[in-house]
């Protein structure tokens, strides 16, 4: 008799399907994954842009001797934020001021709040609202937006358009209505020190993480 034996009759065809349904499953895992995991790397992208600007600019007004403007420019179609070295201010100047230099943050990522977001470890304080995403203030005064002027001073001190009265601030940022991708720099007015955080936990719960 022409019998083939156990190991020349192949898989079944329920075997078949079984192997299929396991690797369909393990690829829709694997997509699910890497979604999250890029929308959480464009996040880490936009804080890595702000903290670096931020520092440059601080770099920048130390070592020129010149008092340096932020903008966050939020109405802007990618969001940015910008750096603007100014001109003396001693009489008879003829300077002007410097080029703005200006980093947009990468796709999706903006300038924003989720609800229920907590302080960071800094104490700054919450805002809140759509300005609250920039929430800068005199310290234990944060406002929503903050002011219209802000910027390092050649002491590498974070202040209003003085460049005199000290600012502490907090820019939040992140994918909307994406907790997980919730971002956070903060400026220590007094030093200059700039600081970056991520979101852990859930809404009404967060904790930040340096």
């Amino acid at each position: 008799m022409n019998q083939k034996s156990r190991t020349e009759q192949g898989f079944s065809l329920l075997e078949s399907l079984i192997v299929i349904g396991i690797i369909l499953v393990l690829s829709s895992i694997t997509i699910f994954k890497s979604f999250g995991t890029m929308e959480n790397y464009r996040a880490n992208a936009g804080m890595d842009i702000v903290r670096s600007q931020l520092r440059v600019a601080r770099g920048v007004a130390i070592s020129q001797r010149r008092n340096v403007q932020i903008t966050f420019n939020l109405a802007a179609n990618p969001q940015s934020i910008t750096y603007t070295v100014q001109a003396g201010s001693y009489a008879g100047s003829k300077e002007k001021n410097g080029t703005p230099v200006t980093m947009p943050l990468p796709n999706q990522v903006q300038f924003t709040t989720e609800a229920g977001e907590a302080d960071t470890p800094m104490g700054f304080g919450v805002c809140g609202g759509k300005s609250g995403a920039i929430c800068v203030g005199p310290p234990n005064n944060p406002v929503g937006g903050g002011p219209a002027i802000m910027g390092f001073n050649t002491m590498g001190q974070f202040t209003d358009s003085t460049y005199v009265n000290v600012l502490n601030g907090t820019v939040l940022l992140g994918i909307p209505n994406q907790p997980a991708t919730a971002r956070a720099v903060t400026i220590m007015g007094g030093t200059g020190r700039i600081r970056s955080y991520s979101f852990v936990g859930g809404t009404g719960s967060s904790q930040w993480t340096e």
